[in-house]
């Protein structure tokens, strides 16, 4: 099947339809024309032969009455022959009486004059290559008397206006196709424009999007298109990070699980080889002492990989934030201080209440919080804050710290990535899942040297 662009149907049909109007109309509105003409020459005529019959002027004077009228005359006698001619440019063939009848058509006209009807009897002819209304009379002894009309001017005329009108429909044609051809290209070239978007988007560039800004139904689709596309991206990125987040979980508790029973094997003999006498020396002592403490850490690590593989269901309940914050915020008091961070606190009194899960909330708070220290090894400011914007409720945590790379930002959120010498990189992927799990989410804004600012959602 045989495909046509939208330009090509949108300037066909409107040529058409303006071939039809410039051409048609004109060439019917010709006819009409000439065919009233044609019945006002007929009366005109009409009235002449009335007033030539009552005076019986056309029987002695033809020669006058040829020059006073500008017409032509003829006789025939009643087997057709010709009495009388002022036609003198006949053709040979035309000068024989025989092919002069039928040309006349006598015969039609004589079953005409014997059986009247009322009308007068004309017709229209050629002679002499020239174009002649005939009107004929009746004689006596079945002769006929025609009266020939010339209707050369009136063709010429006629010839004329339809070139003319010929003329100008061609050029409205012209010009209706050059208006069709810019229509259809204003309305085309932004759906080709689309059409590009959508083949690049087909190959799964979702960072695509189109740049049409007009004010109409395409500009509405673009639109659509645009935000289409962010959407399928947003998808994808979440299905990724779920992908992700179930390798990671499956890893993780199979890690955990290996892991834990002999790291519990291990803490119960160093804490029995700290109570045998032979062990009461310092510095078997102080050894011990290193050993457990890096088995709680390790311990912490499977905790956090084991919270990370089987999320517990939330405890949600309606309450304020700010003494969650703040009993958070208490814990990490010594650290601060030992850090030499000063906090600034600015918890909004306007803060509604909000439906959240406490022990959850208090965990990623608390990582949001350690990962500002750690961004501060020289000392700092860490400013935490509240506010409420679109049936949300914002916590803020701002630091002067060390700042993100650029580079790293869009891969912050992943399990296992981290650029600390220590850590599992499970932190901000446990406060992202937490607090979509909530229907909020997590967005972080940085710079190096100049410090990160992590803002929590929570719905209202």
């Amino acid at each position: 099947m045989r495909r046509y662009s939208i330009q090509t149907k949108i300037v066909l049909p409107f040529l058409f339809l303006f071939a039809l109007v410039a051409v048609v109309l004109p060439l019917v509105a010709i006819e009409i024309f000439a065919w009233k003409y044609s019945e006002q020459f007929t009366r005109e005529t009409e009235g002449w032969l009335d007033t030539i019959m009552e005076t019986g002027y056309f029987e002695q004077n033809q020669e006058k009455l040829r020059r006073a009228y500008s017409v032509e005359i003829m006789i025939f006698g009643s087997d057709y022959t010709l009495n009388y001619n002022s036609l003198d440019r006949l053709s040979d063939t035309e000068q024989n009486w025989a092919n002069l009848a039928e040309k006349m058509r006598l015969r039609e006209v004589k079953q005409h004059l014997e059986n009247p009807d009322g009308t007068s009897v004309t017709q229209d002819i050629t002679l002499a290559g020239k174009p002649y209304k005939v009107f004929y009379l009746p004689l006596e002894f079945g002769r006929f008397y025609c009266l020939l009309r010339p209707m050369e001017a009136i063709a010429e005329a006629k010839q004329t206006f339809t070139w003319y009108m010929l003329g100008i429909a061609v050029l409205v044609m012209a010009l209706v196709a050059l208006i069709s051809q810019r229509i259809g290209k204003n309305m085309t070239n932004p759906i080709k424009v689309l059409v590009d978007s959508t083949a690049r988007v087909a190959t799964g560039d979702l960072d695509e999007q189109c740049e049409l800004k007009t004010n109409d139904e395409i500009g509405d689709l673009a639109a659509a298109f645009n935000q289409m596309t962010s959407d399928l991206k947003q998808s994808r990125d979440q299905l990724i990070q779920a992908e992700r987040l179930a390798t990671a979980g499956k890893m993780s508790a199979s890690f955990a699980h290996e892991i834990r029973n002999p790291l519990s094997s291990m803490r119960m003999l160093a804490q029995m080889l700290m109570q045998k006498p032979e062990m009461s020396v310092e510095k078997h002592q102080q050894s011990l002492r290193y050993i457990l403490e890096e088995i709680e850490r390790i311990d912490t690590i499977v905790k956090g990989l084991m919270d990370f593989a089987r999320p517990t269901a939330l405890n949600l309940t309606q309450q304020p934030l700010a003494p969650t914050l703040q009993a958070v915020l208490a814990l990490m008091e010594a650290n601060l201080a030992h850090h030499q961070i000063q906090l600034v606190l600015d918890l909004s009194p306007e803060t509604p209440e909000v439906q959240f899960d406490s022990d959850k909330l208090k965990q990623a708070f608390m990582n949001a919080v350690l990962n500002a220290i750690e961004a501060m090894p020289q000392g700092g400011e860490l400013k935490v804050s509240t506010l409420t914007e679109d049936n949300s409720v914002c916590i803020k945590v701002v630091d002067t710290g060390i700042g993100i790379p650029e580079e790293d930002l869009e891969h912050i959120f992943e399990p296992f990535f981290t650029r600390k010498t220590r850590g599992t990189g499970l932190g901000l992927a446990n406060v992202k899942r937490i607090f979509e799990e909530h229907g909020g989410k997590v967005e972080i804004e940085s710079a190096p040297d100049k410090g990160t600012e992590v803002s929590l959602w929570l719905p209202l």
